[in-house]
């Protein structure tokens, strides 16, 4: 897939403006190129060939011209089992693990799973293969800590 560029028309604060000659969506995630650094953004909104992106870090030193990478998903967080009791910022980095790799002041543009993708969890399913399940129903659990993880089925009719 060949990237999607554009070009920084414009920077209040957080918010750049950025003019692209392809399609882009309002909640789609943006980076802005800056040097070794890739900013995360989310646009707000799409007027014409122009996105206006909300920055969720420090922008100074971003300059009209520079380059914006559309990556053609929508702002989402990670969710499963490991996420209850850890600390994150409000970009989903667990702020422990970020002080371990920045030190006490935190770098822009740096990002780190919010799952440990190292650990297995121990899944107990509550249906079981060719079983229909709908919107709602409770597919399995994970014990997490004290707590246990519920699975949901969460849109529409479904096979497990």
């Amino acid at each position: 897939m060949t990237k999607r560029i554009g070009k920084i028309t414009g920077v209040s604060g957080n918010m750049i403006e950025a003019r692209t000659d392809f399609f882009i969506m309002q909640n789609e995630v943006a980076y802005i190129l800056h040097g070794h650094e890739r900013l995360k953004a989310e646009i707000i909104r799409v007027r014409g060939k122009y996105a206006e992106m909300q920055v969720y870090e420090n922008t100074s030193g971003i300059k009209i011209g520079e380059d914006v990478e559309f990556v053609g998903e929508l702002l989402s967080i990670e969710l499963g089992p490991g996420l209850l009791g850890q600390i994150f910022d409000g970009l989903e980095n667990p702020l422990p693990k970020l002080a371990e790799e920045c030190g006490f002041f935190l770098k822009r543009g740096v990002y780190i799973n919010a799952l440990n993708e190292n650990v297995e969890w121990e899944f107990t399913p509550l249906v079981k293969p060719g079983d229909k399940v709908r919107a709602g129903f409770k597919l399995g659990f994970v014990p997490e800590k004290i707590l246990s993880t519920i699975l949901w089925s969460h849109s529409g009719c479904m096979e497990f």
